[in-house]
């Protein structure tokens, strides 16, 4: 996609006021037979939960107008927080989409981000804020993360996220997920062309006969779109996006913004 700005702090379009504006930026209405809770970006005290870029944002989207949240289950207005029965129903909604977990499903948090594998961010994301994550909360049974393909930024895009669906059949998705990860160069420059996403297989000494029989195939390329499309009916816009227990994270988050709210869900403490 274009860069349309620049800023070193990380790239967004140009959308008037798009990351300028409200209180939350994703999730909790309808679409899809799924409650949506939006969310707005913005810069918040330090007393609030951090919600802050950079992200990678989807050029051409705008969030979904309040006249598509669910009157059945209404939502405050817009900048406002999700009820607590709000954000706890939608979130069981979106558990139900989510396939790739890692950590005790019976945890008290859930976290699910909504990433693209070319994305920077989502790259700074996974080296700096997820391990801490994984170590403070994921392994301790506090919390678990859940990973949603959100594959816009191109075709490598959609072929990284394949070739972490096969390296699922294996039972080695967040293995590959991590050296997706961990091998990132550039959008759409040939990181993760077909051969490399072989070669990285290889290199985690999967089946690569299997393996690349599932990626020639393209039997996943539904799979990663109807992620992605479930994602933006939810209204997430940029990369990576999460929500945690129902509340919205839009950016390369970190660890400290993840803490507030794990910090303070019932039952994460004891």
């Amino acid at each position: 996609m274009s860069d349309s700005f620049s800023s070193s702090n990380g790239r967004r379009s140009d959308l008037p006021g798009l990351m300028a504006f409200g209180g939350a930026m994703l999730m909790v209405g309808v679409a899809l037979g799924y409650f949506i809770s939006r969310a707005t970006v913005e810069r918040v005290e330090p007393t609030q939960v951090a919600v802050v870029s950079p992200t990678h944002v989807v050029e051409g989207k705008t969030p979904a107008p309040a006249s598509t949240v669910s009157s059945s289950n209404p939502l405050p207005a817009e900048g406002g927080p999700a009820t607590p029965d709000a954000a706890a129903t939608a979130m069981l909604d979106v558990i139900a989409r989510v396939r790739h977990f890692k950590g005790d499903p019976n945890a008290p948090v859930t976290i699910v981000e909504f990433s693209d594998f070319q994305c920077p961010f989502c790259g700074r994301f996974a080296a700096e804020t997820e391990p801490q994550i994984n170590s403070e909360y994921v392994a301790t049974g506090r919390a678990r993360f859940g990973y949603v393909h959100f594959a816009f930024l191109g075709q490598e895009s959609i072929w990284a996220g394949e070739a972490s669906e096969c390296a699922n059949e294996q039972n080695a998705f967040w293995e590959y997920h991590d050296y997706l990860f961990t091998h990132q160069n550039g959008e759409n420059q040939g990181a993760f062309t077909k051969e490399n996403l072989k070669t990285f297989a290889a290199a985690l000494k999967l089946d690569t006969e299997a393996f690349n029989t599932c990626l020639d195939s393209g039997k996943h390329v539904a799979t990663v779109q109807n992620d992605t499309q479930f994602g933006q009916a939810l209204g997430a816009r940029s990369t990576p996006s999460f929500l945690v227990n129902g509340r919205a994270l839009v950016g390369a988050q970190p660890f400290s913004a993840f803490q507030q709210i794990v910090e303070a869900a019932p039952g994460a403490n004891q």
